[in-house]
């Protein structure tokens, strides 16, 4: 009989069940039942553990401590094996100085809690029978995590189980609304920017006319198909060929993955701190940071900086960046070549565009969204 041989390239990973056997008690179909307060003072967030470097749980800390400053009693619990320790040196990571209490698994039977806030898929089926009134705050449009397939069904599902939702921003309300029969409320808070960390630096856009060699900060991530890594590394590896025969030359800085990660092209610098992104901002001369699902903070940090923004038609950007902002292309590398030549002889393109964003941004800051997750809580139903 002959024998199988190991291949180089391992067949689609779907997933085993067994990757959820720490919280499987938690998997049913019953619907969220409301439990309501006459006063709601503490929150909890229920996140998978806290990763340095992740941008929603970043998200979710500062959103959490400026709900601490205004007066509710903030936690953080794990449901997946962190220590406290671990969790806490993380939060302080990504975001220094944050406010609220982190609770490591082995609390999460315990904890009691006003409010609790689904912060992925699988912690809206954690919350949703638990004491208390359920939110979901949603980042992303989830069931786009997986390959269509019982996942992408059981993230889908958590959409229709009952659960206050707030969307950051308004594609993820648009993605349920369209796909999903919603049965509670679903509400969106304002997608904001961090000006204060992502300072304004002014740009010398006349030198731009006579560059010949084009330095693009590109945000991506290897294992993450929302951040087009390979449609990415493709579309600027032939770009590359194409400027070379007209003269100009890219430097390709990415940022996002791992180190140990080899792109095809470009210097792999790794996963930035916030001073050295800001840093990286301030030596480009463009920022590309496709979102192909929901949107990132990063274009809006580069924007922030004054570092001019290109962005994808296939992506989500036109949702959440006005007219005139940034510069769009499609992943064509013609395109985008031509694109690049044009804006280096158009400095007055680059100097409205970057001025217009400036005007956006302070519309989109974190006082907005405070001002939108205040006003879902001081109007959430009541006890008599």
């Amino acid at each position: 009989m002959v024998k199988p041989l190991k291949t180089k390239v391992a067949s689609v990973q779907e997933g085993s069940i067994h990757d959820y056997d720490d919280i499987l008690g938690y998997f049913n179909n019953k619907k969220a039942q409301q439990d309501l307060k006459s006063r709601y003072h503490s929150l909890t967030f229920v996140t998978t553990g806290i990763e340095a470097y992740n941008g929603g749980q970043t998200t979710m800390l500062h959103l959490g401590t400026l709900l601490a400053h205004s007066g509710y009693d903030v936690y953080y619990q794990s449901y997946v094996p962190q220590s406290q320790a671990s969790l806490q040196n993380n939060a302080e990571f990504n975001y220094p100085n944050y406010q609220g209490t982190c609770l490591a698994t082995d609390q999460l039977s315990q904890h009691q809690s006003d409010i609790w806030i689904a912060t992925l898929w699988e912690s809206a089926y954690i919350i949703k029978n638990l004491p208390g009134y359920k939110l979901y705050f949603i980042q992303d449009y989830e069931p786009y995590f997986y390959p269509f397939g019982d996942r992408s069904q059981l993230a889908q599902k958590t959409y229709e189980l009952g659960l206050h939702m707030i969307s950051l921003g308004p594609w993820c309300q648009k993605m349920i609304q369209a796909n999903c029969q919603i049965n509670s409320p679903l509400e969106q808070i304002n997608f904001p920017v961090d000006l204060d960390r992502y300072p304004y630096s002014q740009r010398e856009f006349n030198s731009y006319s006579h560059k010949k060699c084009f330095t693009l900060a590109v945000y991506t991530k290897f294992n993450s198909p929302r951040r087009a890594p390979i449609n990415l590394e493709l579309l600027l590896n032939n770009c590359t060929k194409i400027l070379n025969n007209k003269g100009y030359q890219l430097e390709i800085n990415y940022f996002g993955t791992d180190k140990s990660k080899t792109f095809i092209n470009g210097h792999n610098l790794g996963k930035l701190t916030q001073p050295q992104m800001v840093s990286l901002y301030q030596q480009s001369d463009f920022g590309i940071a496709p979102s192909m699902t929901n949107f990132s903070l990063v274009p809006f940090e580069m924007m922030s900086t004054g570092l001019p923004f290109i962005d994808f038609q296939e992506g989500t950007g036109k949702y959440f960046i006005p007219n005139k902002c940034c510069f769009y292309t499609h992943f064509d590398e013609n395109e985008l070549a031509d694109l690049l030549i044009k804006l280096s002889k158009n400095t007055n393109s680059l100097q409205q565009a970057t001025n217009n964003a400036r005007q956006h941004l302070y519309s989109i800051t974190w006082e907005h969204t405070l001002r939108d997750i205040l006003n879902i809580l001081t109007n959430l139903p009541r006890k008599n």
